[in-house]
C-alpha cells in the first residue's frame, strides 16, 4: 500500500486527462447538438410560413411577400392591395442603391405637393393639374396572426437569393413575393447556427410553393437556372 502523502500515479494521472477529455468532447457534442436543434426548428417555421403565404396569395388574390431581416434576424409577413409587378433584371447593390433614392425623392416630392396644396384655397387644391404618376405598390403589416413576426432563437440568416438576384443578399433586407396565380419566386435561404458550423438551406419551388429542408448549404444557380424537377432550364 501507498503513503496516505504520496502523490498520483503517472496511470492514475492519465485516467483522469482521458475521463475530462470524454466529458469536454460529450458537453461540445451536446452543445453541437443543440444548435442543430435549433437550426431545423426555426428552418421548420419558416418552411410552414412560406407554404401558408403561398396557400394566402393564391386563395384571396393579393400580392403577398416573406420579409427576411439578415441583420436583425428576424422574418414577418406583409400583404398589398394594390397592383405589383417586379421590375425586370436582375438586382444589384447599385440598383438597389437608385431604388432607394428614387424612393426618398417621391416621398420628398409628395410632400412639397401637400405643402403647396396647403397653402391653396379648398378650390384651388382640388381643381389644380397634375402629371401622371404611376402609383407605387404599398405593402403593410400581415394582421393574421398565424404569421405573426419572428425573431430567430439560436438562428441567424446567412443569406437569402432568388432569381432576380446578381448574388446571394448578405445583408439588409430581403423579400420573397407570393402571386395570386398560385406561384412564387424560386428562393433558397441559408439559416445557420451563431458560430457559422452549421448550415440549413430552405430551397422554395415556384409552381407548387413547395419547401425542401436540407441539412448543408445548397449552393444557388448563379448562372443556370432550373424547373421544379430541379432539371436545367435550356433558353
Amino acid at each position: 500500500a501507498r503513503p496516505a502523502d504520496a502523490g498520483m500515479t503517472l496511470i492514475e494521472l492519465m485516467v483522469v486527462v482521458v475521463l475530462i477529455a470524454v466529458l469536454v468532447r460529450s458537453a461540445a457534442a451536446g452543445i453541437r447538438s443543440l444548435a442543430k436543434s435549433d437550426l431545423r426548428s426555426s428552418a421548420a417555421k419558416m418552411a410552414g410560413a412560406v407554404r401558408y403565404l403561398f396557400d394566402r396569395a393564391s386563395t384571396t388574390g393579393k400580392v403577398h411577400r416573406l420579409v427576411l431581416d439578415i441583420d436583425k434576424g428576424r422574418y414577418w409577413a406583409e400583404v398589398s392591395d394594390d397592383r405589383f409587378i417586379m421590375a425586370g433584371g436582375r438586382e444589384t447593390e447599385e440598383s438597389r442603391q437608385k431604388e432607394a433614392e428614387k424612393l426618398a425623392k417621391e416621398i420628398e416630392d409628395a410632400k412639397k405637393r401637400e405643402d403647396e396644396k396647403a397653402g391653396l384655397d379648398a378650390m384651388q387644391a382640388r381643381y389644380k393639374p397634375e402629371p401622371f404618376r404611376p402609383k407605387r405598390a404599398q405593402f403593410g403589416a400581415f394582421k393574421e396572426m398565424v404569421v405573426k413576426p419572428v425573431d430567430l432563437k439560436g438562428a441567424l440568416i446567412a443569406d437569402v437569393y432568388t432569381p432576380r438576384l446578381a448574388e446571394p443578399l448578405e445583408a439588409g433586407q430581403g423579400f420573397i413575393y407570393f402571386f395570386p396565380l398560385g406561384m412564387t419566386e424560386a428562393a433558397i435561404v441559408h439559416l445557420t447556427d451563431k458560430k457559422r458550423e452549421a448550415f440549413y438551406s430552405l430551397v422554395v419551388h415556384p409552381l407548387t410553393g413547395r419547401v425542401q429542408i436540407k441539412n448543408f448549404k445548397v449552393e444557388p444557380p448563379l448562372e443556370k437556372q432550373y424547373d421544379d424537377d430541379g432539371k436545367e432550364i435550356v433558353p
